[in-house]
């Protein structure tokens, strides 16, 4: 890549997972020679943490082209790595009021390590809350896909595995949109980048007041290119910064989306772009499925090319509310844009509280239809019944 450097999203990382047993962690100084260290700034000593925090750390080096990597720890878990400064995360520390041990480290790139350390204080809590609201984000079309935007709450028949539900809160949606633009830059990219470069910019633009997006790129790997952002500029150079090469990993791109917005309050959606099949992912199309079971994030997905396989891109896409394109040539991507823009912007808020008290964490099934004819309603198509503080089931 020329002019930009990209973040690394490894699986592996984003999956926290656990370092095999009996391996020997490498040999970290609080300060190095050439005053090179490493220190947590936050949370700071002392804090307590709960639900969705950032753990940000400082690295002081007499070149900073040194530095090589800063690894993220919780519980001895490895959970991120940051390539670029500013070294910074967020983390998922849960509902329960206990104490975590942080820990980042510091590599230049000469093999020298510097390390940091800081344990959170336990937060006692005295009561208990339970979570039983239901939001729904919907679309209403009509027989030629133009938006239905009269509808009433009458107009609707919300049921949750086949029981009918009450409607609590209703009305078109205006809250500003968190977005994950994600971009196909395999090999097989190589003669419709210019255009699918081009088409994302075009759709940065429709990017209004209070919006914001990150950009993710992804061959066999996956790349954060741009972090979330409210800078037109900034999406665009990210966006014109990817080039064509390696395979194609899409859902380990999507696994990282998912993760990333499952951190941010209100709209949510990702625009995912790519041209053929996965064959480099470590994650599976059910886990992925399960993942936007377990969120609130809509998908939009465009195939490009007669190599794409319809029927995931579909399915992934239909599980969440959104819709799947496939134009087929990358000159008709600025109209799918356009389309997906346009389906943002109509969207109805829905609100209920679920009948079913009985949080199994079992699947439950969402059929939301308007009872004026000729008229679609597309919305996600169920969640996971889960006590708050509790993880839905992983598969794959």
């Amino acid at each position: 890549m020329i002019g930009r450097r990209r973040w690394t999203l490894a699986a592996a990382a984003l999956a926290a997972a656990i370092p095999a047993a009996g391996t020997p962690a490498p040999v970290a100084e609080a300060a190095g020679a050439e005053g090179f260290s490493v220190r947590i700034t936050s949370p700071v000593a002392g804090d307590f943490v709960l639900g969705t925090g950032r753990i940000a750390a400082e690295v002081t080096a007499a070149d900073p082209e040194l530095v090589a990597k800063v690894e993220f720890y919780v519980d001895d878990r490895l959970v991120f790595i940051d390539k670029e400064p500013p070294y910074e995360m967020v983390h998922g520390f849960g509902d329960e009021p206990r104490s975590f041990v942080l820990r980042v480290e510091a590599y230049r790139h000469d093999g020298r390590t510097v390390s940091d350390t800081r344990v959170t204080r336990r937060l006692l809590i005295h009561y208990q809350t339970s979570v039983d609201r239901v939001i729904l984000n919907a679309n209403a079309l009509d027989d030629e896909n133009h938006p239905v935007l009269d509808l009433t709450r009458d107009d609707f028949v919300l049921m949750e595995d086949g029981v009918p539900q009450e409607i609590i809160d209703f009305y078109l949606e205006e809250r500003p949109i968190t977005m994950a633009i994600v971009l196909d830059s395999s090999g097989s990219m190589k003669h419709a980048i210019a255009g699918a470069q081009q088409a994302a910019d075009g759709f940065v633009d429709t990017l209004r007041p209070g919006d914001r997006a990150m950009v993710i790129d992804f061959d066999e790997k996956v790349f954060l290119l741009q972090p979330i952002t409210d800078d037109k500029a900034e999406l665009k150079r990210a966006i014109d910064s990817t080039y064509p090469q390696g395979g194609t990993s899409i859902y380990d791109a999507l696994f990282s989306a998912l993760r990333l917005l499952n951190t941010e309050e209100g709209r949510k959606a990702i625009v995912l772009l790519t041209d053929g099949d996965d064959y480099d992912s470590h994650f599976s199309f059910e886990r992925i499925l399960d993942g936007t079971r377990s969120s609130e994030v809509v998908l939009y997905g465009i195939g490009l090319g007669s190599d794409i396989r319809k029927g995931p891109l579909k399915d992934l896409a239909d599980e969440t509310g959104g819709r799947a394109f496939f134009p087929g040539g990358v000159e008709k991507l600025p109209e799918v844009y356009d389309q997906v823009n346009r389906e943002l912007r109509s969207q109805y808020f829905l609100s209920y509280s679920t009948t079913n008290q009985d949080f199994d964490g079992k699947f439950r099934k969402i059929t939301l239809k308007s009872l004026r004819p000729k008229v679609e309603i597309r919305t996600r198509n169920g969640y996971f019944g889960v006590a708050r503080g509790e993880e839905p089931p992983a598969a794959g």
